[in-house]
């Protein structure tokens, strides 16, 4: 039996030390671009969409005070005055809100939604209050109104964004520091492991003068790759700093506009904040807006748990019930999911309530239940409320845009409805309502329940508290 010479053994050693090496290279330097494009899709996708919607959004209410004063003053001259361009403007700040809200949101982001929803819904109040005064031809106090509560609802919201454009800025700068990390401690790997296989194939140099020609040449080989590789990853990492550290004007133009006017101090401490928090997203933030993605329409994967949504919207829904001196009761016997971002379910749920809070009536009873169970294969959620209920023949229309009863009272355009019909139907969803005159309506929507729900909550759960059938209950 031919014994196998002792240099083919260490030739086989030495060879088998390179490839291991060469595989360690290329699977670390792979695992940690994945890192850098999760990180890089999160800028992409979510932070810079989220802090451009925010900011056009931002742009719209300073708009639609601008316009509103020019309203009010043509009209205090005697001159003919639209109030149209001042609606376009209230869709478009909607619209904006809409497609940031539509975005697979951060942990923690949706803490600010309530305030952002809230505030949309004082500002569309104060600005139809003020328009309707000054069509009844009491100019003063519709200018009275734009002073005082168009001014201040304008503030609390543009505060509210600027503190999710802030906490958006923030993750953005942590992502990109993350980035810049991550391509620094692959470079060094990378050159770490290439000096490891030189060693290595000097080492079989020595040994095996012939086999040496041969692994050199495959370690030049590879240590080219490796550079090449190193250089993309610095261009792009350069690339994303080079974004980053471009100056956001127009977020910067944006706040300064909005800080000019009034003399409300809380308003002035809002927006200086604002200013100062922008101030360094303007360092930060970057070109990557331009992959900024909008719309309802759901992403692939896109999923929300229908239980810990609501429990998240109840308190404000609550509160506000509790403001126009109603009782609003949350009963949650769902523990599915469905298939769209949290933000789309808070917008309709809010939409909803918000519509059941505004028209309960001054009857006796004034109480609203929003309740959700599974039906079918789908989740279906119902707003159910002890007001007049609608109109003879309104029931058919209700859903359309800019439809409001003959007799309607409270203010609003009539678009909140229909805002909820688009984004349950564009998520393959169906809306109804059913209305008894004299005991109010009952608006429902269904949504297909995304499959693999988690388990469901038990009362052992922290932070649910549940009553006998297992529903999770809020009531003011």
């Amino acid at each position: 039996m031919t014994k196998r010479p002792r240099w083919s053994l260490q030739l086989f050693l030495v060879f088998g030390a390179v490839v291991v090496s060469f595989i360690a290279a290329t699977a670390f330097e792979h695992w940690r671009l994945i890192a850098i494009d999760r990180a890089s899709r999160d800028i992409a996708d979510n932070a810079s969409p989220s802090i451009e919607r925010l900011t056009a959004a931002r742009g719209e209410v300073r708009r639609i005070q601008v316009l509103l004063r020019e309203h009010l003053d043509r009209k205090a001259h005697g001159e003919a005055s639209d109030r149209k361009p001042i609606d376009q403007a209230r869709q478009e700040m909607d619209r904006e809100l809409t497609e940031y809200l539509s975005l697979e949101p951060f942990p923690d982001e949706q803490k600010f939604w309530a305030g952002l929803l809230r505030g949309q819904a004082d500002l569309h109040e104060a600005v139809t209050r003020s328009l309707l005064e000054a069509e009844r031809g009491d100019l003063q106090a519709a200018d009275a109104t734009a002073r005082t509560a168009v001014w201040s609802a304008s503030g609390h919201l543009s505060a509210a964004m600027a503190l999710d454009i802030d906490f958006n800025a923030g993750r953005a700068h942590d992502l990109a520091l993350e980035i810049q990390r991550v391509r620094s401690q692959s470079t060094y790997v990378a050159f770490g492991l290439d000096a490891l296989c030189a060693v290595i194939a000097l080492v079989g140099a020595i040994a095996l003068h012939r086999a040496l020609r041969a692994h050199a040449e495959l370690v030049e080989s590879h240590q080219q790759l490796l550079v090449h590789r190193a250089s993309e990853l610095e261009q792009f990492a350069g690339s994303v700093a080079h974004d980053i550290l471009s100056p956001l004007n127009a977020v910067g133009l944006s706040l300064e506009l909005a800080g000019r006017p009034g003399d409300d101090q809380a308003r002035a401490g809002w927006i200086k904040r604002g200013t100062s928090s922008l101030a360094r997203v303007e360092r930060l933030v970057s070109g990557l807006l331009e992959f900024a993605r909008a719309g309802a329409q759901p992403g692939a994967g896109a999923r929300c748990e229908v239980r810990s949504t609501l429990d998240d919207l109840a308190p404000d829904l609550v509160a506000s019930a509790a403001e126009a001196g109603a009782e609003l009761e949350v009963d949650v016997r769902s523990a599915s999911g469905v298939g769209c971002n949290a933000g789309v379910l808070t917008s309709i749920v809010s939409n909803l309530a918000r519509n059941a809070i505004k028209y309960i009536g001054d009857g006796p009873i004034r109480h609203i239940d929003l309740r959700a169970h599974d039906i079918d294969g789908n989740v279906r959620v119902e707003v159910q409320d002890s007001g007049p209920g609608l109109p003879e023949g309104l029931e058919a229309h209700v859903f359309d845009p800019y439809v409001r009863g003959p007799h309607a009272t409270q203010p609003g355009i009539g678009l909140g409805l229909a805002t909820v019909k688009r984004l349950v139907e564009a998520h393959g969803g169906k809306v109804g309502v059913v209305s008894v005159p004299g005991r109010g309506c009952t608006f429902w929507f269904e949504l297909p329940a995304a499959s693999d729900p988690p388990r469901a909550a038990t009362s052992e759960d922290p932070g649910n508290v549940a009553d006998a059938s297992g529903a999770i209950r809020h009531a003011h």
